[in-house]
């Protein structure tokens, strides 16, 4: 029963509140501790088990795909010393303390004097000194509020509550035990392992890109795949901070951002839509005659608003305002299906082939429709294997 490798339960207790707060500060408040203890706990961490846990995500910290494994392991640990405190207070009528008090020295004492029969020969046992067990003990005593032990004229005899915290110690062993969770992380599967987090702009094939994901699950099983919607302000920020990987919607061309590079995939062309209904499919015939019409179009500043503006211009109108801003091209969609406005969107042919039966394109001619789709990347640095598969995926779609 000499002590082996493993992570504290400071560690697992740091790594589950990270997650799960999605940053550092917010778990120092969650666990009433300071922010460099929650650091140097996550570090030394990744350290021990040579791999970063976190990441800088979408608005907070998130775990990396190895990190997820070890997450497991932390929560399925903590679920065990809940499980461990509820059967102490069905057997005593008393809730001991042990998910925010209980480190490994105390279960290993206790757990060494119950196989030993005395403090002294536990002491010998673990390496440790007699008084540093007998403290151990009596700690872990306090947390659960009860005794652990009975002197009898042989030696120490354990209580049925600390026979279950002796169980409890080997049970975290087999979810933490270092050697555990290396192997854990060795043998989680084949293929790719790490993140791929894609922006998502507006665009009609944002269902390529849950397909490319439906696929890369399938040949790569320990990836982490995220799909985030957001404004292209949003997003290029989230992209340059390193929380997103690459972004996929309407190219600029080019990029206003230096730092920033764009990846064209292919094309679509701007698309007057209405609701099937809608008075102005039987009797619009040119822009002239949408101009009293009420409209959702993308944000100031993004490619489609740009041509949206120019269409009106090119008549000698005034460019209405939007009624509605929405970053889900689904939801735009939605939104037309329910209401009496127009939408100006980008479709690819195969998407306004397979148009919503609610929606109808209005026949208006449209001078110099088309647009390009594709990925945008940070220009310094390689892009990784993940995000080069991911665009040989959408570019096969495409073609």
């Amino acid at each position: 029963m000499l002590t082996t490798s493993r992570l504290s339960l400071k560690q697992v207790r740091a790594i589950d509140a990270v997650a799960r707060t999605r940053g550092i500060a917010q778990a120092a408040a969650a666990l009433n501790t300071t922010q460099a203890v929650i650091s140097r706990a996550i570090a030394t961490a990744e350290e021990a088990l040579g791999t970063a846990l976190f990441e800088r995500g979408w608005g907070g910290t998130d775990p990396t795909a190895r990190g997820e494994l070890v997450l497991q392991r932390c929560t399925a640990a903590l679920m065990l010393v809940a499980e461990a405190e509820d059967d102490i207070e069905a057997a005593s009528g008393i809730r001991p303390k042990l998910t925010t008090f209980l480190r490994w020295h105390h279960l290993d004492a206790v757990a060494a004097i119950a196989q030993m029969g005395s403090a002294s020969k536990a002491a010998a046992y673990l390496g440790m000194t007699q008084p540093a067990v007998s403290r151990a003990v009596a700690a872990i005593g306090d947390y659960a509020a009860q005794p652990l032990f009975e002197r009898k004229r042989e030696g120490l005899e354990a209580t049925p509550q600390a026979r279950r915290l002796a169980s409890l110690r080997d049970r975290l062993l087999q979810e933490i035990g270092m050697e555990v969770l290396k192997e854990v992380m060795a043998g989680s599967g084949q293929g790719l392992f790490g993140r791929l987090a894609v922006g998502m702009l507006p665009f009609s094939g944002q269902d390529l890109v849950i397909k490319a994901f439906g696929e890369l699950t399938n040949r790569h099983p320990d990836l982490r795949l995220m799909a985030l919607p957001g404004s292209y302000n949003m997003l290029t920020e989230a992209l340059m901070l390193g929380e997103i990987d690459c972004m996929i919607g309407i190219l600029r061309e080019p990029s206003p951002i230096p730092d920033l590079t764009e990846i064209p995939l292919g094309s679509e062309a701007f698309t007057l839509v209405a609701r099937h209904d809608h008075p102005c499919l039987a009797t619009a015939r040119s822009m002239s005659d949408l101009i009293g019409e009420k409209w959702i179009v993308g944000q100031h500043g993004s490619p489609i608003r740009a041509y949206f503006d120019g269409l009106f211009k090119t008549i000698g109108a005034t460019p209405p305002a939007q009624t509605c801003e929405i970053h889900s091209f689904a939801g735009a969609e939605r939104l037309v299906m329910e209401s009496n406005s127009l939408a100006l969107l980008s479709y690819g042919e195969r998407q306004l082939a397979a148009l919503p039966a609610e929606l109808r394109k209005v026949e208006v001619a449209l001078p110099d429709a088309q647009t390009r789709v594709g990925l945008t990347v940070r220009r310094n640095g390689e892009m990784s294997e993940i995000v080069r598969l991911f665009e040989a995926l959408l570019r096969g779609y495409l073609a």
